[in-house]
């Protein structure tokens, strides 16, 4: 099978970029599946969030999420999405959150289901996390959060919950674009920022880390979690959007439901710790996992 790829930039780091080529390889890798670049030569289409040009096969779109913020023109940011969600034979949808969002806003499609994202086991298994034990001693425990950081993604909450719940001689790195050591500083020596690292060092601050926390605010399923997840943290999440369905192991803090109206996604509201609960439960994902599902979903185009 030839799958033509829409929308996919192999060398971008942003999230659905990184996952999708996680993906790709691993179907390339087990399956019968070549990636072309030439689009009448493909069997099927693969299309990620929306489409660079018109669809000629049957066309899967991996649909990350769409725009709800009311401080954005959401309905123009939202029409090429609308287009390929359209078009699309079959739509997979990364949460159930994703999913219950999108079909209040485009209406129920016709072909559709859940995969949530999912990490790569064997490649979080082989990094080390030795380097950060020449930064920090072994003896001492480690928080750590990561995004590109704008104001949804809540990182003085996410520090603010450090401060009162970590253990007093633990400390936190702070991972990511979008802030300084300045904006972290607590006066305490205890917030530190590592500044934007790659994809390898990232995982290997997750495996030294004990906990990660990612109070952000409507995410719809943050790799950041799962890769996090799976490299041993504990997660400290918000109930909002999707990031709560991929949890097994960790702390979810309650907030207010939300009915799929418009919000000021960069105002979030004020968060409380008083309402948590804890999550404990098995998860056995993998890439391996979530690729065999999207094959199955390729196959059933070609019929």
């Amino acid at each position: 099978m030839k799958v033509f790829p829409h929308n996919f930039n192999h060398n971008s780091n942003s999230g659905p970029n990184k996952f999708t080529r996680q993906l790709f390889r691993n179907i390339v890798k087990n399956f019968s599946v070549t990636m072309t670049a030439n689009q009448p030569d493909a069997d099927v289409e693969f299309c990620l969030i929306q489409q660079q040009v018109h669809k000629v096969k049957p066309m899967l779109l991996r649909l990350d999420g769409i725009y709800f913020n009311s401080e954005q023109d959401y309905n123009t940011q939202n029409k090429p999405i609308k287009y390929a969600y359209d078009n699309a034979d079959i739509v997979i949808f990364q949460s159930e959150f994703n999913k219950n969002l999108t079909e209040r806003w485009f209406g129920k499609h016709r072909n559709s289901k859940v995969i949530h994202n999912a990490p790569d086991l064997d490649l979080i298994k082989n990094v080390n996390p030795a380097y950060w034990d020449k930064k920090y001693p072994k003896d001492t425990e480690l928080w750590s959060c990561a995004s590109s950081w704008r104001p949804h993604k809540r990182l003085k909450e996410n520090i603010k919950y450090f401060k009162e719940f970590a253990p007093k001689n633990a400390i936190m790195a702070v991972a990511g674009s979008g802030v300084t050591q300045e904006d972290i500083n607590t006066g305490d020596g205890r917030v530190f920022y590592l500044g934007d690292l790659d994809y390898f060092s990232l995982l290997s601050l997750y495996r030294r880390s004990s906990t990660f926390i990612h109070l952000a605010y409507m995410d719809h399923c943050p790799n950041v979690v799962v890769d996090a997840q799976a490299s041993g943290c504990k997660i400290i999440c918000s109930s909002t959007g999707g990031t709560s369905e991929i949890v097994s192991n960790g702390v979810i803090i309650q907030e207010e439901d939300w009915d799929y109206s418009p919000i000021r996604l960069y105002k979030p509201p004020v968060i409380r710790f008083d309402k948590s609960g804890n999550v404990k439960r098995e998860c056995d994902d993998s890439i391996e996992k979530c690729a065999k599902k999207y094959h199955q979903a390729l196959l059933d185009l070609l019929k």
